[in-house]
């Protein structure tokens, strides 16, 4: 598949995904950080939770939403794998499905994650956070796990290094803990030399799905099992 350098004009309207209800959890809505938009959410916090996931989701402009294929398999193998003992959110940024607000070139959507790991930490108190994100939403939960340090874990599926801002060598400095990326070998918005770069800047893990694109077309529910050790040691073992 030829790589892509820079994203086309975004759809007026852009299809999104179907609203999907995953067992355990509820819709809510989040309050933004210092008076930000409220946002659109599903959460479930079992009593006692050992682990919490922040799922951050693909572009706004081009129908990414927390219904998204990567999000929703994420949050499903959670379900059926961790219900018990993890804690976990997926959520609209700004302007996506009943999300207040507008679109806002990635820097509202930074506060909006960083709302969400608020919202998830109080209700699963004591729990360290994982925040894990799809091309668009890695290079967000990236940021926003950035100096928080409830967050020990990050889990960035496929980065598109050269559509954002992942070059800035600020760039997840301020993280404690494991950092992890999962790139398809076809992957048309970032190479495996980029990959590789990424991970050598972050010092994160790398770990590379041959047969799969951007979107992990080639099996998105084996891409969600392999993400689980990461995103929740506790209670998924490799």
């Amino acid at each position: 598949m030829p790589h892509v350098d820079r994203l086309p004009p975004p759809p007026a309207v852009p299809p999104r995904s179907p609203p999907v209800t995953v067992a355990g959890e509820m819709e809510t809505r989040v309050a933004g950080l210092s008076g930000g938009p409220t946002l659109e959410a599903r959460v479930h916090a079992p009593p006692g939770a050992i682990r919490a996931v922040v799922i951050c989701h693909p572009h706004p402009l081009y129908g990414g939403s927390m219904h998204s294929p990567v999000p929703l398999a994420i949050a499903k193998c959670l379900s059926d794998r961790a219900r018990p003992w993890v804690a976990w959110a997926r959520f609209n940024f700004r302007g996506v499905g009943a999300s207040e607000g507008a679109y806002d070139d990635g820097r509202g959507e930074v506060d909006d994650a960083r709302a969400i790991i608020d919202e998830l930490a109080r209700r699963a108190p004591g729990a360290p956070v994982s925040v894990c994100g799809h091309s668009f939403g890695s290079w967000v939960g990236l940021r926003a796990a950035g100096g928080d340090g409830r967050v020990d874990r990050v889990l960035l599926l496929a980065p598109s290094v050269r559509l954002f801002g992942f070059r800035d060598p600020a760039m997840g400095h301020a993280l404690r803990g494991r950092t992890t990326i999962f790139i398809g070998d076809g992957d048309a918005y970032g190479d495996l030399d980029e990959a590789r770069a990424l991970a050598d800047q972050l010092g994160a893990d790398l770990r590379v799905f041959e047969g799969f694109d951007h979107h992990f077309l080639r099996s998105r529910r084996a891409v969600a099992e392999a993400a689980l050790p990461v995103i929740a040691p506790e209670v998924v073992s490799p």
